[in-house]
């Protein structure tokens, strides 16, 4: 089966560099207005998204109606360090602050106070092991760092390493998963269509 995932659209806070992690923000008005400009390039049999209401707002701008609400399809968690910059975490824990988090590398990153790579990875793939045992095609209206632990889980990407050239999180990552939830990437940065009148 397969499994297409997309991050919500932009917000005020991904507009001024802020982590969002957790936090409920909403999009914003352009970005409210760009997501309901798209749709789809196929037909979605099933629809899951995040409870966050910044994904929530991106499944029904996309005219994708009633999906199932998901909390693995949340966001990182960032702890102390959501709402912030880069640049203030740097002013306020230290230029090391995200090798110190990461110290250990990989699946040990964990942000102040939040969740680990691990965790991360271990509920995205949880996730998609359900997912694989329903019937037909689905669609996951998530965020940046599940994109980024489905990717990891496809082809082991390293995270420690600067983010892959070949993976744009603006577009679709189009999964292909095994009856065990396996996932392996059926098609890199799939375009949203504009919308038709």
């Amino acid at each position: 089966m397969k499994l297409a995932l997309l991050r919500h659209g932009p917000t005020d806070w991904n507009a001024a560099g802020r982590i969002q992690g957790h936090t409920d923000i909403p999009l914003s008005s352009a970005g409210l207005a760009r997501m309901a400009a798209l749709r789809l390039p196929f037909p979605a049999n099933r629809v899951y998204a995040s409870p966050l209401l910044r994904a929530r707002q991106t499944a029904e701008a996309l005219a994708l109606a009633d999906p199932v609400l998901d909390a693995r399809l949340m966001e990182q968690h960032w702890g102390q360090w959501e709402g912030l910059t880069r640049d203030q975490i740097f002013a306020q824990h230290g230029d090391d602050a995200f090798i110190r988090c990461g110290a250990q590398q990989g699946t040990a990153f964990r942000p102040l106070g939040g969740e680990s790579t691990g965790e991360l990875h271990a509920r995205v793939a949880d996730f998609l092991k359900d997912v694989a045992s329903g019937d037909g095609d689905a669609v996951g209206i998530a965020h940046l760092g599940v994109l980024r632990a489905a990717y990891t889980l496809a082809t082991g990407w390293a995270m420690d390493a600067p983010m892959p050239p070949d993976l744009d999180v603006s577009k679709i990552l189009l999964l292909s998963l095994d009856a065990n939830g396996k996932p392996s990437i059926a098609h890199l940065n799939l375009e949203l269509s504009a919308r038709t009148a």
